[in-house]
């Protein structure tokens, strides 16, 4: 964990000599939860509503590419709420979100998406360990 730490610092630092990171630094929850949080709906649409607006889901998601810039928005603002020092408490609850995202609608389980899952739950479990451990209470001290 203190090695883990130390890697988080020095990352912290790297991040604060770009320029982007302070624009983009006071929007990371909103990147990771929203990013989430439009995956889900898309899912949502698809699972919801008939198959006469697949066109129209098609354009919205695909087409203008709202699908890509959400996955990579959760992408963001995991890496922004990983090096964070107040939000870092949430980032397990969103990897685990996105390990129920791979997974719902919970009909069509293959082994891949077992595999994503499992990666993104002990991704969660190993930073809620950490956020939990002394070293995460010295660092944001």
């Amino acid at each position: 964990m203190q090695q883990f730490s130390v890697v988080l610092h020095e990352m912290r630092k790297w991040f604060e000599s770009f320029g982007w990171y302070q624009l983009l630094r006071q929007f990371e929850m909103h990147l990771l939860f929203g990013g989430l949080g439009i995956l889900v709906f898309r899912k949502l649409l698809y699972l919801l509503l008939p198959f006469g607006a697949y066109d129209t889901l098609q354009l919205i998601f695909f087409t203008i590419p709202l699908s890509a810039i959400a996955y990579h928005a959760f992408l963001i603002g995991a890496w922004m709420t990983l090096v964070s020092l107040k939000n870092f408490k949430y980032l397990p609850y969103a990897f685990w979100g996105y390990a129920a995202y791979i997974l719902f609608p919970f009909t069509s389980i293959s082994l891949s998406s077992l595999i994503s899952a499992g990666v993104y739950a002990f991704l969660g479990y190993a930073v809620f360990k950490y956020s939990a451990s002394s070293y995460a209470a010295v660092e944001r001290a």
